[in-house]
């Protein structure tokens, strides 16, 4: 099945708002802190995410479960070098580094996959079952 809905989240202002309504609607819902593309480039600006970003979207298409998941694309200006960025200074976020990836139930995130742990495929894999299985 893999992912069945997908928000994207372009302003942190809406996080709050579409975690809730996801939570609300769909039982196993992942959120995927990303950075957006580089309008110069035309790829994400963030290496690692270029990395992650294949490995994380084939594993999800792998799951037999339906899966929710909430991209929030983060934009460089803003972001990089900012620590008081709304996704680092969010208590309930408190993000790190970017990719992160995570699973959230009845708005509360829960452990998370960050930058190179989202390299590997059966890392990736292994991470989304253990959350889904148990649901």
């Amino acid at each position: 099945m893999g992912i069945t809905k997908k928000f994207i989240v372009t302003n942190p202002a809406e996080f709050e708002g579409i975690i809730k309504e996801a939570v609300s609607s769909y039982k196993n819902v992942f959120v995927n802190f990303i950075s957006n593309i580089d309008p110069t480039t035309c790829s994400l600006w963030c290496r690692d995410c270029q990395v992650s970003e294949p490995i994380v979207n084939k594993s999800f298409d792998k799951s037999k479960e339906e899966l929710c998941l909430v991209e929030c694309q983060i934009a460089r200006d803003g972001y990089k070098g900012n620590p008081d960025h709304p996704y680092r200074t969010n208590p309930q976020i408190q993000l790190k580094a970017i990719p992160t990836l995570v699973f959230w139930n009845q708005d509360l995130p829960k452990k998370t996959l960050v930058e190179e742990e989202c390299h590997d495929e059966s890392n990736v894999d292994k991470y989304i079952a253990s959350f889904v299985n148990k649901n």
